[in-house]
């Protein structure tokens, strides 16, 4: 299937693309009813002011973000450093971010997790571990490693840092969220973004600009500066969901034959493990 991974990735050889993969999805849920996920996305997105919204550079590109409780976030769920924003290919040679030295992500998890949420994380550990070229592997003095934190006591959803920056990233989950997203927040984690934004997505999917909420289209703007992976997933655990930022319960995103889809949050499609894969040789 497909995905995008940075330029920066593939800084000598790109293979890249958009999501930095834009293999595994940000929030994905039902076309026909919401659920947890979908519904506090949705209040989320409706309490955003607009003076939040915010112009910057992700390697070299224009993109729109959101600026709250002091982080920079990106379709939705990513979340970007200042310096990635001020990012300019000529300056920094395209590298915004990178793919983890061998593959390896070493982790902390928060100790007020709760076993829950803790239980998740091993979970979706062992998928990546199992199925995958990369290793998470939990950190004894690393100076480079992923903390996962606990986000809202009452939510479903998750954020996370992308790729590779050195230092201390997180990965923020809150008490619902499902095993399916928290392997999407790793997804980021490794450098994945979001399928819905690759350069070939009109092909396949239709974007219904009419639906989407008042000042959230720009998360569905197509990200230039990457390198898609393999075709396009629909089924990507890196895919938007049907109705994300709906503002009447009607679909955002449809088959480009007008037809509905129903978003994935179970686990890794064939499509993802290859893209991860080919990032991670």
């Amino acid at each position: 299937m497909n995905r995008t991974i940075n330029d920066l990735f593939y800084q000598k050889g790109r293979v890249q693309r958009t999501v930095l993969l834009s293999f595994i999805m940000a929030a994905a849920l039902t076309s026909c009813s919401k659920n947890n996920e979908e519904i506090t996305a949705d209040a989320q997105a409706s309490a955003v002011n607009q003076e939040n919204i915010q112009q910057g550079q992700l390697n070299g590109q224009s993109i729109t973000y959101i600026k709250k409780d002091g982080k920079n976030f990106f379709q939705g769920d990513i979340v970007l450093t200042d310096e990635q924003l001020k990012d300019q290919p000529q300056q920094k040679g395209g590298a915004s971010f990178s793919r983890w030295p061998g593959g390896k992500i070493y982790y902390t998890v928060a100790s007020n997790m709760g076993s829950i949420n803790a239980n998740k994380i091993t979970t979706a550990v062992n998928e990546y571990n199992n199925k995958t070229n990369t290793q998470w592997i939990p950190r004894t003095n690393q100076p480079n490693y992923v903390e996962f934190i606990f986000g809202s006591s009452s939510g479903s959803d998750g954020w996370a840092h992308i790729g590779y920056r050195g230092g201390k990233q997180t990965v923020s989950l809150d008490q619902y969220i499902s095993v399916g997203s928290v392997i999407h927040e790793m997804g980021h984690t490794v450098g994945l973004y979001h399928e819905h934004t690759r350069k070939d997505r009109d092909q396949y999917v239709t974007i219904l600009w009419n639906n989407i909420q008042d000042g959230q289209a720009y998360n569905f703007n197509i990200y230039n500066s990457g390198t898609d992976i393999g075709p396009f997933n629909i089924n990507s655990v890196m895919m938007y969901w049907p109705t994300s930022y709906s503002k009447n319960g009607q679909p955002t995103i449809k088959r480009a034959n007008n037809t509905n889809f129903t978003y994935n949050r179970t686990g890794f499609t064939a499509g993802d493990i290859t893209t991860i894969n080919t990032m991670y040789p």
